[in-house]
Formats: C-alpha cells, sequence, structure tokens
C-alpha cells in the first residue's frame, strides 16, 4: 500500500510517500513547497500538488495534516459510555465549549483518563467551512482521501511510540506558535500554545519545574536557550507522522472527515433494478416502433400538430416552471430555518436548566411542538423539577423506565413546547 501525508501550514505544504509491502514500510520521496498568501493563489497551488501525486509517485491515497491551531482542544469529564453513545453526548456537551452550533464543526475524540464510573476526554473540533476548500481541492483531484489528521497530535503519537520516557514535556515549533503537549504515562494532561511573541524558554522551565519531566522539541530552534533547559531535539517528519496514521496503528485514532466528504457505498441491489428498468423500456420501446411503421402516417400528423402546440405555449410553460421553481425553494428555506431556529433554543433552553451531573445523548423535536431526550445523569429524577420551571416545556414525563447503569441512571423523557 502505498500513502501520500501532506501537511499544510500557513506558508508551505509538506509531502511525504510512503510505501508498505510485506510489512515493511519504505519513505520513497519528500518535498516541500511553498505556497502563496491569497487564499485562492494558495487553493491552486494546493491542487496542483495534489494531482501531481498520481504521476510523480503513482500514488492515489492521501492523508491530509492539519496544524493544531485550526483545532479547539478541551479535555472534559464525562461518565463511561460505549463510543457511539460518547459521540452523541459529546454533540450536545460541546455546545457549552463552542463559539457556533455544534453542527457547525466536524469533532473526534479519545479518552485519556479513566475511574471509577468516569473518564476524561480529549475532543479536538475544527470548523467545516474551513476546511471544505482543501478537502474539495483533494476529491476534485481524483485523489482517495483516507482521513484528515491533526498533525502535532501524530507527531506526538510518533514521538510516544519511539520514547522511554512515560512522562515528557513535548513541543512542536509552528510558523506562529510553539504548540506544547504534557504527559503523563504516555497519556496527555495539557496542551498549550504560546506565542511567537512570548519567552518559550522561561514557559519550558516552568512546565517543567511543575511536572517534573524532560523536555523534547521538533522544529527549528535556538540551540543556546535549548540547552538552558536541558531540552533534546526529536527528528519527526510531520507529514510522515501523518501518513503512517495510515499503515499502523496510532496511540491517537481521530479522524476529522466531515460526513458529506467520507466515500459512499456502492449499492449493487439499486443496479439490479436499474437493469430491469433498462430491460423493460428496451422491450417497450421495441414494441413502440413496431407500432410506429405500422401507423406511420397517422403519427406524422399528430407530431406535426403537437410540435404547434409546443410552440405556442412554450413561453408560458418556461415562465411558470420558473415560478414553480423559485416558490419551493423559498418553501424550503423557510422550513429549515425554522426547524433550526426551534432545535438551537430547546438545545439552548436544555444547557441552562439541566443540572451539571447530567448528559443528553440524544434530543428530537417534531414540527408539532414534541420533544423527546434521552441522557444520562447521577439522579434521574432530579431531571423532571428544572425542566417543569422552565416556561418553554409543558406535559414533562418519563417516556420509559429510569434504567441503572455503572455510570449513573439512563432516562427517556418525553414533553411539549409551551404555547
Amino acid at each position: 500500500m502505498r500513502v501520500a501525508g501532506v501537511s499544510i501550514e500557513d506558508s508551505s505544504l509538506r509531502i511525504s510517500v510512503i510505501d508498505k509491502k510485506f510489512g515493511i514500510i519504505k519513505t520513497l520521496g519528500s518535498e516541500e513547497i511553498k505556497l502563496p498568501q491569497p487564499e485562492q493563489e494558495r487553493l491552486a497551488v494546493i491542487k496542483d500538488a495534489f494531482q501531481a501525486l498520481k504521476g510523480k509517485y503513482k500514488t492515489g491515497d492521501i492523508v491530509i495534516g492539519l496544524g493544531f491551531s485550526r483545532f479547539a482542544h478541551h479535555i472534559i469529564e464525562m461518565p463511561l459510555l460505549s463510543r457511539t453513545d460518547m459521540r452523541n453526548a459529546l454533540f450536545y456537551e460541546m455546545e457549552k465549549y463552542l463559539p457556533l452550533p455544534p453542527e457547525e464543526y466536524t469533532f473526534d475524540f479519545i479518552s485519556i483518563e479513566k475511574g471509577g464510573s468516569k473518564t476524561k476526554v480529549l475532543v479536538l473540533s475544527a470548523r467545516k467551512d474551513r476546511m471544505s476548500p482543501i478537502l474539495a481541492a483533494a476529491r476534485d483531484s481524483g485523489l482517495n482521501l483516507l482521513a484528515i489528521r491533526c498533525y502535532f497530535i501524530e507527531a506526538l503519537a510518533e514521538f510516544i511510540k519511539s520514547a522511554r520516557e512515560k512522562n515528557a514535556i513535548f513541543m512542536h515549533k509552528a510558523e506562529n506558535a510553539y504548540h506544547i503537549a504534557v504527559l503523563r504515562d504516555n497519556k496527555p494532561v495539557l496542551f498549550k500554545t504560546v506565542s511567537k511573541n512570548k519567552d518559550i524558554i522561561s514557559e519550558l522551565e516552568e512546565l517543567s519545574g511543575s511536572f517534573n519531566a524532560g523536555i523534547y522539541v521538533i522544529g527549528v530552534h535556538d540551540p543556546a536557550g535549548l540547552s538552558r533547559v536541558n531540552a533534546k531535539a526529536v527528528s519527526i517528519s510531520l507529514s510522515g507522522a501523518v501518513a503512517l496514521s495510515s499503515l499502523r496503528r496510532s496511540a491517537f485514532e481521530m479522524n476529522f472527515i466531515p460526513p458529506e466528504f467520507l466515500p459512499k457505498k456502492k449499492d449493487y441491489y439499486s443496479y439490479a433494478i436499474g437493469a430491469m428498468a433498462i430491460s423493460a423500456l428496451l422491450l417497450f420501446f421495441f414494441n413502440e416502433v413496431f407500432s410506429y411503421y405500422r401507423d406511420y402516417s397517422a403519427l406524422k400528423d399528430i407530431e406535426k400538430k403537437t410540435e404547434q402546440v409546443k410552440s405556442k405555449t412554450s413561453g408560458f410553460l418556461e415562465e411558470r416552471k420558473k415560478i414553480e421553481s423559485v416558490y419551493e425553494k423559498k418553501k424550503f428555506l423557510d422550513d429549515f430555518q425554522t426547524g433550526r431556529s426551534l432545535n438551537i433554543k430547546v438545545l439552548s433552553e436544555l444547557s441552562r436548566v439541566l443540572p451539571k451531573d447530567s448528559w443528553l445523548a440524544s434530543m428530537s423535536v417534531d414540527e408539532k411542538g414534541k420533544i423527546e431526550i434521552e441522557g444520562f445523569a447521577r439522579r434521574a429524577a432530579n431531571i423532571i423539577e428544572p425542566l417543569s420551571k422552565s416556561k418553554l416545556f409543558k406535559k414533562i414525563e418519563f417516556a420509559a423506565p429510569v434504567m441503572s447503569q455503572e455510570s449513573g441512571e439512563k432516562f427517556s423523557i418525553r414533553m411539549e413546547l409551551a404555547d
């Protein structure tokens, strides 16, 4: 399997092509491409680089790595849940942390610390609108997009795989900032971004004193400053780490491809139905051909009259179609905006009134104002009272028996919007 890893920064694009055969991993080539600052010119250069991968390196598989500054990161305490339930619960939980509605982001997570019925979860999220132009460039170039990664996280994963120390301070010098991760027992317990304008050596000294850990850095740094804090340079290729994430299991299995860019599964049943439909159409066509030649004269006369009617009514029909199209689009937009506003209003109210020791796993609001929510709480009975005090809800009741689990009580509640 041959994969191209591409790490994209503000002013440069780095490519590493790695091949894996019979369990042996080999680097076939790497290069760096400078990127112009205007957005349209940058995208054109990125697209040209993507298109060159097939011809130059004979690969159609690609993994894209984006900088840590493109992601918001949070460490959140959650109950122990299955991965599917955790993703659903985090979608609602992220409402508290993100400036825009959660559906505007793509996110992924890993559990970094478990204790009792709780777990600490590292969540990284990136805005879809800032990611989409690069993903569209890869798709338009005919490449098979395997994953979207954070290249700082993947470099950290490579460091964990190769380093002997389980407790360490890992730093990458990016173009506009220093990105720092603190590891304890090979698990990240702190992430920090430091501006280029600040004294990074003093920052590292403070972290080293607080966590009693060695310092390891990648990127170009001042040797005198690093020797002051006894830091060690580590040679890790960011684009290489991104490519390796698809060839072997990473310490952080995080993929940020938005659902709309995932490859669509082929439905062979639909092909079979289509073939049968085409066969039926062919039989119908040949039957019509025989009828046509039998009644050729009468058919010609009908066609002539039909063309005369079409020429008289075509203008009116076209205008009518345009008007109907405009009304349909307006109705769609009105319905979409009404439903979206209602969902956000209900979600915001639930985030405000629900106890802090409760988590939502799912929520539905239909057009009649009926609401159903499911989730987990330390004590499910404590949820009814705050919901009853809200002016937005009425007829609040449990939709199913409360189920006790290791992480708390699972509840299902239905209610209606107040008039």
